[in-house]
């Protein structure tokens, strides 16, 4: 784990950049984990089917309904979603209150989300402690206690819940109305006739006020606004707890600070252990590259962990192919990291 102190502060975090990619945190694609997309059209609107199996269980498949195809999600022949121009829509929700371009994006699958699913629930031997680790606190017998943030159509919050976790997902009132909810009941639904080995599973914990069954644990969802005060947003109970997760939510650099503010909310609000902060993040530095005044670069996450006192580490980090656009604006192939980091608050538990 790395402190950034004050002192040579742009030498550390290179430092730290450099670390990051070290090769034995580098996670290959894992074997048996397979994502798919299929087209649904019903009362003439199209939707993507998002689909990804469960661990050693080829029979169950989580689904997500999404407006759009996702964006790095899928990986070699993995089969994916073509629209044609007629099935894309005029964004039904643009005029609603607090929605934004920002906000558009949580309706379709990004890159983070695989790396993360995977390095939480797919072990691999070459796995640093720590992630093994929180790989057993996901999937224990008591459920490991979750929020998500910026949880768009809810893929690693209703995943995680799956595999055992009990789990909060949060997101502007636009996306849970009309993407989470939906997506929580479609699973609920489809994975109904999961067995469940452990008691301790089968009834709804009472921090997840109106929870629904997912596979081995539970979820629920509710509005979060990362302007607004969590006390406003959420109960004492709501907010103590194991684990804080987001995943591509700031790849614009004006979203860093309310996201790093409400963390840091939740950090000195849990009643439990303080919770870590496990956020999956895409390079992507545009053409002024790591200077960037519009996107979060790497840099920029570092350097804003440093300025809260907190520690990072890398758990996992992966090359995916990726679209980019060049200094004459054409589009062309090309290859990006994708980082899973835990942020501590060690600060607050000394």
């Amino acid at each position: 784990t790395i402190k950034l102190d004050a002192a040579n502060c742009q030498a550390t975090i290179t430092m730290a950049y450099q670390q990051y990619m070290q090769k034995e945190r580098h996670r290959p694609p894992t074997n048996g984990f397979q994502c798919r997309e299929d087209i649904e059209k019903e009362d003439h609107l199209t939707s993507v089917i998002f689909k990804c199996n469960l661990p050693h269980q080829q029979q169950h498949v989580v689904e997500f309904n999404c407006r759009e195809p996702s964006c790095g999600a899928l990986e070699g022949e993995e089969e994916g979603a073509v629209l044609s121009e007629d099935d894309y829509a005029v964004d039904p929700n643009f005029f609603d209150e607090g929605y934004s371009m920002a906000g558009s994006t949580g309706f379709k699958v990004w890159t983070g989300s695989r790396l993360l699913i995977e390095a939480l629930t797919w072990p691999q031997d070459t796995d640093c402690d720590r992630l093994k680790e929180i790989q057993e606190c996901v999937k224990n017998v008591d459920g490991a206690r979750i929020i998500e943030l910026g949880a768009g159509v809810g893929v690693v919050g209703t995943y995680l819940a799956a595999v055992g976790s009990h789990v909060l997902l949060t997101d502007l009132t636009t996306l849970v109305e009309n993407a989470i909810d939906t997506n929580l009941e479609r699973n609920e639904r489809i994975l109904s006739n999961m067995s469940i080995d452990d008691d301790n599973h089968k009834s709804c914990p009472s921090w997840l006020v109106n929870g629904q069954r997912i596979g081995k644990g539970w979820a629920d969802a509710t509005p979060l606004d990362w302007t607004k005060p969590i006390s406003e947003q959420l109960t004492d109970e709501q907010a103590s707890i194991d684990f804080i997760i987001a995943s591509d939510v700031v790849f614009l650099a004006s979203m860093m600070k309310a996201l790093f503010d409400t963390v840091e909310a939740l950090f000195q609000t849990s009643k439990c252990n303080t919770p870590s902060f496990i956020l999956s993040f895409q390079k992507r530095d545009a053409q002024d590259g790591t200077d960037s005044v519009a996107f979060t670069t790497v840099d920029g996450v570092l350097a804003a962990v440093k300025e809260r006192g907190w520690t990072i580490e890398c758990l996992a980090w992966r090359t995916v192919a990726v679209k980019k656009e060049d200094e004459t604006g054409s589009v062309k192939d090309d290859t990006s990291e994708v980082f899973v980091f835990e942020i501590k608050d060690d600060t607050s538990s000394s």
